[in-house]
Order: C-alpha cells, then sequence, then structure tokens
C-alpha cells in the first residue's frame, strides 16, 4: 500500500460530523416541513447565535409558527411556503459556514416574516399560464432558434401553456432520472460540479478496478454508488484497497444520493466503520461540498505544520 505511517487518518472527514438533515436541503413530504420548522424554532432559542435575532423578530416567527402548528402541516400550503424560504436562507447560511450546525448557528428574521410568507403564499396560488407577471419568452430564452423551437412545442402539445410546459419539462427530466444509470449518471455530475467550483482538477477513470474520479489536488478517490446490495459490499472494498494500492490515496469517498432512508444509509456506513479502509468516508452526495471543503481545511493545517 502506498501510505506512509505519517498518515494515520485521524483526519479522515466523518458523515457524522458534516452530514445535514435531508429536510434541510429538499422536501420529500409534509413531515420534512414539520421537522424543518420545529427545528429552526428551537435553534432561534437555544443556538448560540440566537441573540442574532431582536425577540420581536422572533416572536413574529414563532406565531407564524403556531399559526401553522394549529392548522395542521398536512396540505398546508403555508407551511410548504415558509419551509421553502427557510432552505432558502439554509443555503445562504451554508454558503458562509461550510458545515452549519443549527445548535450553533441561526438564520436570520427578516420583519415583517408573516407578510413575506402570505405574499408568497398568494403568488404561487394565483399563479396562471397567462399571468402578465410572467417573465417573457425573450428574458427566459434569448436564443431565436430555441425560442421558436419552445413556441412551437407550446402551441402543439399544451395549447399555448407555457407553465405546462415547462413542468412537463422538469417531469420528464425526474422521471429519466429514476434508472440506476441515470442516476449515476447525475451523481457523478453533481461531483464534478462541485469539484469544478473549487477549481479542483478531476480525471476521469471508469477502470473496473478503480474508483470513478480521482482528483489529484486532494489525492482524493471518489467512488459513485446508487445501490449498494450485501453481494456487492466485498466488491466496493476490494476496489477501494486497489485505488488505495495503485494510488497515492490520502482520502477516499464513496458518494450516494440524497433520497436514501437513514436506515439504508447508516448500513452503508458500516463499511467506514470497520475501518477495513482506514481513510474512507461514505456521505450523502448533498454534504459533498462539505466534505471536500473540510479536507481541503486539513491539507491546510498540515502544510501550516511542516
Amino acid at each position: 500500500m502506498s501510505f506512509s505511517k505519517k498518515n494515520s487518518f485521524k483526519k479522515t472527514p466523518s458523515s457524522t460530523s458534516l452530514a445535514t438533515p435531508i429536510y434541510h436541503r429538499r422536501r420529500r413530504d409534509w413531515r420534512d416541513d414539520q421537522y424543518l420548522i420545529e427545528e429552526i424554532v428551537k435553534s432561534l432559542s437555544e443556538s448560540k447565535e440566537a441573540k442574532k435575532n431582536k425577540a420581536s423578530l422572533v416572536k413574529e416567527f414563532k406565531r407564524l409558527t403556531t399559526e401553522i402548528e394549529c392548522e395542521g402541516y398536512q396540505s398546508n400550503e403555508k407551511a410548504s411556503v415558509l419551509c421553502m424560504w427557510i432552505r432558502e436562507q439554509l443555503a445562504k447560511l451554508a454558503s458562509t459556514q461550510a458545515s452549519y450546525d443549527l445548535r450553533v448557528h441561526t438564520i436570520k428574521i427578516p420583519p415583517g416574516i408573516s407578510g413575506i410568507i402570505d405574499e408568497r403564499n398568494q403568488v404561487l396560488s394565483k399563479l396562471d399560464a397567462n399571468d402578465e407577471n410572467l417573465p417573457a419568452l425573450e428574458k427566459l430564452f434569448p436564443d431565436p432558434e430555441i425560442r421558436g423551437f419552445v413556441l412551437e412545442r407550446v402551441q402543439l402539445l399544451h395549447k399555448g401553456n407555457l407553465l405546462s410546459y415547462l413542468n412537463s419539462l422538469v417531469s420528464r427530466e425526474k422521471a429519466s432520472l429514476q434508472g440506476e444509470s441515470a442516476t449515476i449518471s447525475d451523481l457523478i455530475h453533481i461531483c464534478q460540479e462541485k469539484l469544478k467550483r473549487r477549481k479542483l482538477k478531476i480525471v476521469s477513470n471508469f477502470n473496473a478496478n478503480e474508483v470513478d474520479l480521482w482528483v489529484p489536488g486532494l489525492n482524493l478517490g471518489i467512488e459513485v454508488r446508487e445501490v449498494l446490495s450485501s453481494n456487492c459490499t466485498n466488491e466496493l472494498v476490494n476496489l477501494l484497497k486497489n485505488t488505495n494500492s495503485s494510488k497515492k490515496t490520502k482520502y477516499l469517498a464513496v458518494v450516494c444520493p440524497d433520497e436514501l432512508t437513514d436506515l439504508i444509509f447508516h448500513s452503508w456506513r458500516d463499511i467506514e466503520r470497520s475501518n477495513v479502509v482506514p481513510n474512507l468516508s461514505v456521505l450523502r452526495v448533498g454534504d459533498f461540498g462539505s466534505y471536500l471543503d473540510k479536507i481541503s481545511e486539513y491539507m491546510k493545517e498540515d502544510k501550516e505544520s511542516t
């Protein structure tokens, strides 16, 4: 193996320290709305940054969430809209705090939060295909050739209904990602985009005996998996060990979909916890950016200490 004794892997990031709940990033059903709202309410009272918001603003926010709770979360449009707004704020928080923790950090509550959510809710409920507030086609599709194609498809298949056309495009893309190969391609693309944003060189390697992606600047190997059965576990472990043997690998990551249930995800993490591949981290794709930032931070610390 290519590891020196100096590399003890004590600083291999764990998904336990990196992970944020799935409902912070996306909504699966109304329960995610409930979990998210309850967590934010708790954060506004108990986090170390709780005093960043004025008491009057926190009070207004809690009044809004109490109203939602009394009406029930299921089929509650206001709860859904509020959670969309919360996720936007968490995305902003994630851009400034690579691994935020709502026990420490919290979101900023603007004045008039109830009015903001009511206004958003009204816009969504009144949105119509012929709404004059919709962006002009020229703005959505500046390329004349593409715009002409869009107009043709809207008229031919959707009776002039632009929203119906856009909705069908998103629905088809979602359906196309349900298959295993499509999901794998999408996961690889997401990983590549997160690496490109950090200006990290990527080597795609589809050798059967090595991981999918190699990042020379971090000595990082990345294997993307959509499913992992008990029959595949040994094959994956052997692949990871082969990568460690053939490259000067400091870090290895197995990246899986966000959609995995917690139960299945934690069964995947048994490989990491077994320490059979000591430099391995198993993580959801939504935590991959935080993982990259963390190992960049570790490498910077190592350079400063030498």
